[in-house]
């Protein structure tokens, strides 16, 4: 080859770099392989080029080639980025997509077919969930003092990380009423970590409950293990005021799901924990303090050592409800409307006085008299009423006058 076409080449590669420094931004974006491949096609870093071609090329310039490289990019960049902003809307599309398929212990959330055969086992029964929310359950009953198992099963896409039992909710949807919670917490690895137990009394003893975890088939037709089974057994010390119960669970991206069981247990029988006790004075003078027992759990009646009956309301305030009344029993006559016989006086007196003057037998007598009925109390007295009950007045004032002097002559 000639001296000049070693000259030209040279140049060009001197050219190339200049070319390279303004398209290799553009090669580090997102859609880095289609941008790469065209840039490798206008590098010419590997292309050895025929003398008349490579003159042809550098008669070109390297600014307009600059020029047109930097508008094809910008072509590029720009259809590029409308294809990365909907890549982003089809991936928030997706999230919530995966977003319905949260831990579930009976239906997908997406489709609504069945994921989970028995999704909850009390003891030796087992309950299917027909809704996510809340599933029809009879009540059932439960002794106080005797174990009890509660198991439930969940699919999780995303590891199972907690899952509790939630007992005594005043309604469903109140789950964060519960009176006593007790949560099972999983590692990474499918391991159970910890047992926490939410209590304000001692409705369990903590150190008692034990669980177990296991890798069962979500539906009975199933091949492969893919449910979580938690399992529970624990012993009630005292009975609970409500009665739902729910089941909760949550995986690692946070999701949770909370199916109730409407009518839930019903806790019952003595409790096994000691009563409440409580000092407080003592209604009667100069006795001072009394211990007060509460009769049950959740009931406002407290009984004291004498046997007095005590009743707490809203405000933490005793009040005595089996209080005799002695000092307001009757002694002597009736003497006013305090005595519980005043009443049979009124009547007897009345009865007196008809026997000294009975008008109903003058008014029979009188050939003027008249009858006047007083409006009522609601009802305005006009001038004109006023005007006749004077006049009626002065007609009797005038009778009794005639009458008066007609008794004098005799």
């Amino acid at each position: 080859m000639s001296k000049e076409f070693f000259k030209i080449q040279k140049q060009n590669k001197f050219n190339f770099l200049i070319i390279q420094s303004h398209l290799e931004p553009i090669c580090n974006t997102k859609f880095e392989i289609f941008l790469r491949l065209v840039c490798n096609i206008f590098l010419l870093r590997k292309t050895i080029f025929k003398r008349k071609k490579v003159q042809k090329f550098t008669q070109m310039g390297v600014r307009g080639l600059s020029i047109y490289l930097m508008v094809i990019s910008m072509m590029l960049v720009s259809s590029s980025s409308l294809a990365f902003a909907d890549s982003i809307i089809q991936n928030k599309k997706i999230e919530f997509d995966e977003s319905l398929t949260r831990p579930t212990f009976g239906l997908n959330h997406e489709k609504n077919y069945r994921a989970v055969d028995d999704g909850f086992k009390f003891n030796d029964h087992t309950f299917t969930i027909t809704n996510n929310f809340h599933t029809p359950f009879r009540e059932i009953p439960i002794d106080i003092g005797e174990v009890n198992s509660f198991e439930a099963k969940v699919f999780v896409e995303k590891k199972l990380k907690v899952q509790e039992f939630l007992f005594g909710i005043p309604i469903k949807g109140q789950a964060h009423l519960a009176e006593l919670g007790v949560e099972v917490w999983y590692d990474l690895f499918g391991q159970i970590e910890d047992i926490k137990v939410i209590q304000k009394t001692n409705v369990i003893h903590s150190e008692s409950v034990t669980a177990i975890h296991e890798k069962v088939k979500c539906k009975r037709t199933d091949y492969k293990k893919e449910c979580d089974a938690t399992k529970i057994s624990m012993v009630f010390l005292e009975p609970l005021k409500d009665k739902v119960m729910a089941i909760k669970a949550i995986d690692y991206k946070n999701r949770y799901q909370i199916t109730y069981l409407n009518d839930g247990f019903d806790v019952s029988g003595n409790s096994m924990n000691p009563q409440e006790r409580v000092m407080i004075p003592s209604p009667v003078r100069n006795e001072g303090l009394i211990q007060l027992v509460q009769t049950e759990k959740y009931s406002p009646h407290w009984k004291a050592a004498d046997g007095r009956t005590f009743e707490k309301n809203d405000f933490g305030s005793f009040k005595q409800v089996d209080m005799k009344f002695e000092r307001f029993q009757d002694s002597g006559e009736p003497r006013d409307r305090l005595h519980s016989g005043f009443g049979d006086v009124v009547l007897s007196e009345q009865e007196r006085a008809k026997a000294v003057f009975d008008a109903s037998k003058l008014v029979s007598e009188l050939p003027d008299s008249f009858a006047y009925v007083f409006p009522e109390p609601h009802e305005r007295i006009t001038d004109e009423i006023l005007q006749i009950m004077y006049e009626e007045e002065q007609k009797c004032l005038k009778y009794l006058e005639e009458q008066d002097k007609q008794t004098r002559d005799y």
